[in-house]
């Protein structure tokens, strides 16, 4: 409920800082500094796979050896120096890049001032400093039973962020200074996280001592599968924003990513009801309850599935109208794309749980697959698909990659985690997710495709998903039907 509520908050924020931005800064200034943020999440993304593959192993060792725990927690240090070292490299060399300067839409003959790619650097550094190794620190939260605390500071982030953003375009500063205030407040918040952890996982502290360098480059080597794989997840998400300004300019790119954004509410959604769940199902795994994984999925489809799937169809009518009033009728809806984006959405929802638990037990060949076919499709195939379809592009090639992604992912879980287990996941109970949600990719693709038939399937979809989940209800283990109730039962009464 706490992540829930983390989420709309996050969401909110989002919402509301479109308008905002847009009003103070204008849609190119907006524009640059969403080009500019892409950017350094791209090259912050460099430790996201070392801090994800220490952060699992501090999950699992928590049950198995608490000494190993304190020494991989120690040892982090080491290998954040060294990729904190290579992001300043990498900003060094950025920040002096003509191409960087012009993907801001700047004139060339500033390069030698400069002031966004020294924001840049900023940038990088501050995150360098504080956030990597607190970040891999936050990770001992979800372990020690401190999920719900975990929430509330991430939504102290978001507020933070949002409040320094905000701010910014306020007051109309430049990259330079809004990076300055973006740095201040995202540091402070980390420091605070840190004291917070300090005080309430006492026994832990100082996180370094014990630490062997060792240890911390042979964690750094074994994540690189995994390194590579967020690397190229974080291409594909923040490539297609850098790609939108470089082929369109920066005035395309709010364009896309309210657009985005819109269709990444039901993202958050997937993630909400989703995340809570990564201890179990890691647990199951180390457990041997390999038939729970089958159970938990059937009931994931049928719940998460119909919430995702339902939701999206009965918002969609909506989103036209609002759209405008959002962004203050400074840009104009490009439904095509938004039919696209949603559609990649509803196919990335039915292998959530799986994706979920594929990156919780370290499953580093089949998630570097994936992201790497949703980059070559998402980034590949929009350089194509552009210069013929216009934005509405880029929404095909990630709407391709989240099929491919899909089938991959799936296709390793039955036979690797399920099949070797002696465990069967049977067509049947795939038959109520595949069904919802070919229902809704029927209306999306039609209505985006300008279609006069897709005002028969839209009411034909929604009870199509409500018949589906009703079918996929009765399908559950009595005993789960009934868990179920009581929880929801539960969870209203108190």
């Amino acid at each position: 409920m706490v992540t829930g509520l983390a989420t709309i908050v996050a969401v909110g924020f989002q919402l509301i800082s479109v308008p905002i931005c847009l009003k103070y800064w204008g849609k190119e200034n907006y524009g640059s500094w969403l080009a500019l943020y892409a950017v350094v999440v791209l090259v912050r993304s460099m430790d996201g796979g070392y801090i994800s593959y220490v952060g699992n192993k501090l999950n699992y060792l928590y049950h198995q050896d608490q000494s190993a725990l304190r020494e991989h927690l120690a040892s982090a240090i080491f290998g954040i120096a060294v990729i904190g070292a290579i992001q300043l490299s990498i900003s060094g060399v950025v920040m002096f890049s003509e191409a960087f300067v012009l993907l801001l839409d700047m004139n060339p003959d500033i390069v030698a001032d400069n002031r966004s790619g020294l924001a840049l650097l900023i940038l990088i550094g501050t995150w360098a400093l504080s956030g990597s190794y607190i970040g891999i620190v936050h990770r001992l939260l979800i372990p020690t039973g401190l999920m719900y605390q975990a929430a509330w500071w991430s939504m102290g982030f978001q507020a933070s962020q949002f409040a320094g953003i905000i701010l910014a375009a306020m007051l109309g500063f430049d990259m330079l200074q809004t990076s300055m205030l973006f740095s201040f407040i995202q540091m402070s918040i980390y420091i605070a996280s840190a004291i917070y952890i300090r005080k309430k996982l006492p026994a832990y502290y100082p996180w370094w001592r014990g630490g062997r360098t060792s240890t911390g480059i042979r964690d750094l080597g074994h994540s690189m599968w995994l390194t590579t794989s967020t690397l190229i997840q974080q291409g594909s998400l923040n490539g297609t924003v850098i790609m939108v300004a470089a082929l369109s300019g920066p005035a395309a790119v709010p364009v896309f990513t309210t657009i985005r954004t819109l269709a990444n509410l039901w993202t958050s959604v997937t993630n909400v009801l989703t995340s809570p769940l990564l201890p179990e199902v890691v647990r199951y795994r180390s457990t041997g309850d390999t038939q729970k994984l089958v159970t938990i999925n059937e009931a994931y489809w049928v719940l998460v599935g119909t919430a995702v799937n339902l939701g999206v169809l009965i918002a969609y009518p909506l989103i036209l109208p609002l759209y405008g009033y959002w962004t203050a009728h400074a840009l104009v809806l490009d439904k095509n794309l938004l039919s696209l984006l949603l559609a990649s959405v509803v196919v990335a929802n039915a292998g959530g749980l799986i994706s979920l638990y594929l990156n919780g037990i370290n499953s580093l060949g089949v998630v570097l697959a994936a992201s790497l076919v949703r980059a070559v499709l998402s980034l590949g195939a929009c350089v194509f698909l552009f210069h013929h379809f216009g934005l509405a592009g880029f929404g095909m090639g990630i709407l391709a990659g989240e099929l491919l992604a899909i089938v991959v992912m799936g296709r390793y879980f039955v036979a690797n985690e399920l099949v070797r287990q002696g465990i069967s996941l049977p067509l049947r109970a795939l038959a109520p997710i595949a069904l919802s949600t070919t229902s809704v990719l029927a209306f999306l693709l039609s209505d985006g495709g300008g279609f006069e038939v897709a005002r028969y399937i839209y009411p034909a979809s929604i009870v199509s998903v409500l018949l589906v989940a009703i079918w996929g209800w009765k399908e559950l283990e009595y005993g789960v039907r009934i868990r179920i109730v009581r929880m929801i039962g539960n969870r209203v009464s108190s």
